[in-house]
């Protein structure tokens, strides 16, 4: 029997309307049901829900939600064609990138079957300089897959790193998540070199299995458990 004793009642920290979620959904991602925000449950006894830890701050980068004023930035990267090179999609004209992001600004982290994306800014200046894509696959919302894109003028400065690692760090810190996954052309080793150096573990490499700008191509299976992230000792990103 389900009674009131087996629910925590706090208020949304964002609309500070009064919700209710079960014991066994302390620290887990919600959706607020009264406003169009997400939050974390908090423990019990707590008088408000926790809010998203966003934006996130490293050494040189910020990352934060897409915003309107993106779109030059974004457009310079998704007008590269060498960006496709291992991944679905063409390149984008003006018009592609400012629906895009009128349309993220709807999105939610709770929005079933649909990234959420970050945009990766420089600390010094405030340019985006790529973005990083998170989706989760399950409903209870423990398992997610990332995907990361950078600006070719900022590659082999170790900024990728930085920002998988703080990325990393929002999963498993931040959100409590189960498991994090990332999949990986297999030609695209500076991409399959990154996800190593962060700590994820090679699960398997996928035969011919994407069709990708007219070839099969292999795709490797990455993934990270809570468990093993937080044993991992810890790592300083290496900026060369």
């Amino acid at each position: 029997m389900i009674t009131e004793e087996n629910f925590i009642d706090f208020k949304c920290p964002h609309c500070h309307e009064p919700v209710a979620f079960p014991h066994e959904s302390i620290g887990s991602l919600q959706a607020c049901p009264s406003c169009p925000e997400s939050f974390l449950v908090p423990e019990v006894g707590s008088e408000v829900g926790n809010q998203i830890p966003l934006p996130i701050t490293t050494s040189r980068l910020v990352l934060r939600r897409l915003a309107p004023g993106d779109w030059k930035d974004l457009l310079e990267l998704m007008t590269d064609e060498e960006f496709f090179q291992y991944q679905d999609g063409v390149p984008l004209d003006e018009d592609s990138v400012l629906h895009w992001l009128e349309s993220d600004a709807h999105v939610k982290l709770t929005t079933p079957d649909h990234p959420f994306y970050l945009a990766i800014q420089l600390q010094d200046g405030g340019k985006l300089i790529g973005y990083l894509s998170l989706t989760f696959t399950d409903p209870q919302r423990l398992l997610v897959t990332f995907n990361i894109g950078l600006n070719r003028s900022f590659q082999r400065k170790g900024l990728a790193l930085e920002a998988a690692e703080a990325v990393l760090g929002f999963c498993f810190e931040g959100l409590k998540l189960h498991r994090v996954t990332s999949l990986c052309d297999s030609r695209n080793t500076a991409a399959c070199r990154l996800l190593e150096q962060v700590g994820m573990r090679r699960e398997g490499e996928f035969l011919k299995n994407k069709w990708l700008h007219g070839e099969w191509t292999n795709s490797i299976w990455y993934a990270l458990l809570a468990e093993e992230y937080h044993e991992a000792p810890t790592k300083a990103s290496d900026p060369s």
